[in-house]
């Protein structure tokens, strides 16, 4: 997927092409992670939700035919169904950048600050390629759902997206039809298609986004208990009386941690069987949460209910629990990759992750980058900012040993020992910010030009001598 941006920060004027992987690298004020959160504000529910109420409302560019007459031919004939690859081939790219005309009005409040003007943001998304893919992640979706009207609940809308059909179905099922489309006024319906809707064509980009900030080690203490993660909607500055002074929103980025965290607790594990049963993946996903255990963090991190509470706790050995408060940084770091792998990740899902190597040893920031790899290569999409050469190199030596013919014959020079770590460069990219733009540096043959860090070697080599 390419996209256009400018006037976002620093950034004056980019081009991006996601991949599977991809990695932002560049000094620190150079625009890497303001450019990844923008992107999941537009590609994750977070836009998705806004435009939904900006086009009830018709504050949108865009109007879509196919939707509008939808809701007429329900409100007439108390059934409807909507064609959604019909939809998705005619306006998918038309949606997905009125979306993104909207993000300057959020972007204040998604990054919780009051000091920079977004106004003069331009994201440009182009769908020419990819096309198939975002037809089978439309076919892939399930909705089932009935909503209750009326005296005792008799009367229910009904909602039906099947697996590997192109339609979605809107049906009332009624003692009397009329009785229904009188007690269910135009509004209600027209915010429940259109959430439907666009949101399935929406989650054909992306499944889901999940943001891992950067603020994760500092922040998960807080949100490693059930009980404790429902008081957190906002910090508080306190004065030294201990009385508070004003509120600190949180971002929408820590805000995502907080609710992803609220998902492990509440999902049970029936729900992870019946995922499994729709995404069979789902099962490569929970075997990779235990490799990353296993082979980097060295310890268990689960949900522990045999207390009063339940509780994130990392378990090194047999005998020893440990609180996330305890933990080491390279746990605290971590852990919501495990939770989220093990509890909720599904195929095609987006985890954009600020600066994975926050905290690690460098054999460690050389095990992620083959761990993150291996789950692009399972149907995961990732996006990284790093300041680390220690992972930008040896995502060279991956896509090098992709190209390799036998690689049972060199798997064992990596670290996790995995032929599912190397990969191919088509599904790589990797861009450089620096001078107000974002360049394409990874070259052909492989080679990635990492001069940001090159240079600051060379420096010190030279100051040395």
């Amino acid at each position: 997927m390419k996209i256009q941006i400018a006037n976002l920060g620093v950034i004056e004027k980019a081009e991006i092409d996601l991949k599977p992987l991809t990695v932002f690298i560049g000094g620190n004020g150079t625009g890497k992670t303001w450019t990844a959160y923008t992107l999941a504000s537009i590609l994750g529910e977070y836009g998705c939700e806004r435009y939904c109420k900006a086009y009830l409302d018709k504050n949108t560019q865009q109007r879509y035919p196919i939707i509008d007459n939808a809701v007429e031919e329900f409100l007439q004939e108390g059934t409807v169904r909507i064609d959604l690859i019909d939809c998705a081939k005619e306006y998918a790219e038309l949606y997905i950048n009125d979306v993104s005309n909207l993000a300057h009005s959020w972007m204040n409040k998604f990054l919780a600050t009051e000091r920079v003007d977004f106004e003069k943001m331009k994201i440009n998304f182009d769908l020419s390629e990819a096309k198939q893919e975002r037809f089978d992640n439309i076919k892939s979706h399930v909705s089932k759902q009935q909503f209750s009207f009326g005296s005792q609940s008799k009367n229910t809308l009904n909602i039906l997206k099947e697996l590997g059909e192109n339609s979605i179905y809107f049906y009332i099922v009624s003692v009397s039809e009329e009785s229904i489309l009188k007690k269910l006024p135009k509004r209600v319906f027209e915010q429940i298609l259109l959430q439907e809707t666009f949101g399935i064509i929406h989650r054909s980009f992306y499944s889901e986004t999940y943001i891992l900030p950067t603020e994760r080690t500092g922040v998960i203490p807080f949100f490693s208990s059930a009980t404790k993660i429902q008081d957190y909607e906002y910090f508080e500055d306190v004065d030294e009386n201990g009385e508070n002074i004003v509120p600190r929103i949180l971002s929408v980025p820590v805000q995502d941690l907080k609710f992803t965290l609220e998902s492990v607790y509440t999902k049970t594990f029936t729900d992870r069987e019946e995922e499994i049963q729709i995404y069979p993946q789902v099962s490569e996903y929970i075997r990779l949460a235990e490799i990353l255990e296993n082979d980097i963090l060295g310890g268990k991190v689960n949900v522990d209910d045999s207390g009063f509470d339940q509780e994130i706790l990392y378990q090194p050995s047999k005998n020893v629990k440990l609180e996330m408060t305890v933990s080491s940084s390279m746990v605290k770091e971590l852990a919501p990759l495990v939770l989220c792998l093990r509890h909720l990740a599904i195929p095609n899902e987006l985890l954009i992750i600020d600066e994975p190597e926050m905290n690690l040893h460098p054999t460690a920031q050389v095990q992620i980058i083959e761990f993150l790899a291996m789950l692009v290569q399972a149907g995961l999409k990732i996006l990284i900012t790093t300041h680390s050469p220690y992972i930008v190199d040896h995502l060279a030596n991956l896509i090098k040993a992709s190209k390799y013919e036998d690689k049972e014959s060199i798997k064992e020079k990596f670290c996790l020992d995995r032929t599912d770590a190397f990969i191919t460069q088509e599904k790589v990219s990797v861009y450089l910010f620096e001078d107000g733009t974002a360049k394409n540096i990874l070259h052909e043959d492989g080679r990635i030009d990492w001069g940001t860090f090159g240079e600051v070697s060379e420096y010190i080599s030279h100051v040395f001598l």
